[in-house]
């Protein structure tokens, strides 16, 4: 029969393994993959803060910190990539406003003239 601290052990590894997925995913820019991940890893998550309440767990704390701070490492370049596409539709979108002001300002002369010699 398993234990709590062996059933631990083999989801953090399970963990692991998305993690360092994960962190492949995002350098690939592979964002709809990564969601797909962390949704099959989401299951091994819960069961790991389940476990976390039994005895005799303590051991695996230092494996504990050192995959939150990969996660966290994850993350933090989510969020760099999210605030510079943010920073990028903002561009875009000025520049688009920008391009409808200008054809707006050249089609009313064009406009009035074709409507003078059509009279």
């Amino acid at each position: 029969m398993k234990t709590a601290a062996d059933t631990a052990r083999r989801l953090l590894d399970t963990l692991e393994r998305f993690v360092v997925q994960e962190s492949i995913l995002l350098h690939a820019g592979h964002y709809s993959q990564m969601a797909a991940l962390q949704r099959r890893a989401a299951p091994v998550i819960a069961s790991l803060c389940q476990l976390g309440t039994e005895p005799g767990l303590s051991s695996l704390g230092d494996r504990v910190s050192a995959l939150l701070a990969r996660r966290r490492e994850n993350l933090s370049g989510i969020a760099a990539r999210c605030a510079f596409l943010r920073a990028e539709r903002d561009r875009v979108s000025g520049a688009r406003q920008q391009l409808r002001r200008l054809v707006s300002y050249r089609r009313a002369p064009a406009a009035r003239s074709r409507l003078a010699a059509t009279v």
